[in-house]
């Protein structure tokens, strides 16, 4: 989920933070209110290609952070597996300079963008006209309703399903 947002030197901006609530975010607007260049830039932090054109005009570089929940076990697997050590909350930034060349990086480790697309699934559903996102995936149906519950409720719910299904699938052999 994403928490903050800052965009700095992006297409018409020179310089935004955005804080979200913990609910359903939605961007309304008139057109040419630039709802569609935050979606831009939401999207070139996850690891959306972008060209050095997004950078403001006159400007050398335009940067994008985001702060997200950590809360994801899928994401949380991701991470361990790459070395990034994360807490609550996971920095992601993204960089574009003058000469085109990208810098990502997770709590201020560099990464590549194909690590970053990987994760991109665990973190946000941006969705916009006639877009298919992970909601309608189904494999991702488990990870959506978890999100629901936190930490140590939803693991203890785990463990006493575990037992009873094994329990269940011994009493079924006999």
């Amino acid at each position: 989920m994403l928490l903050e947002l800052y965009i700095k030197n992006f297409a018409l901006i020179d310089e935004v933070k955005l804080e979200f609530s913990n609910n359903l975010n939605i961007l309304t607007g008139e057109t040419g209110a630039g709802k569609s260049i935050i979606i831009d830039s939401i999207n070139f932090l996850l690891g959306e290609k972008q060209n050095k054109d997004i950078i403001r005009r006159g400007k050398d570089f335009a940067y994008v952070e985001g702060v997200f929940l950590c809360n994801n076990e899928k994401l949380q697997e991701e991470l361990r597996n790459f070395g990034i050590d994360f807490d609550e909350h996971v920095i992601i930034s993204r960089e574009i300079n003058i000469n085109g060349k990208n810098i990502s990086r997770i709590n201020g480790r560099t990464i590549t963008v194909n690590f970053l697309k990987q994760i991109a699934q665990y973190l946000i559903d941006v969705h916009g006209q006639h877009e298919h996102q992970s909601l309608l995936n189904e494999e991702n149906y488990i990870y959506i309703l978890d999100s629901f519950y936190s930490g140590e409720e939803l693991s203890s719910i785990k463990i006493k399903y575990v037992e009873h299904y094994e329990k269940f699938n011994k009493i079924d052999k006999k």
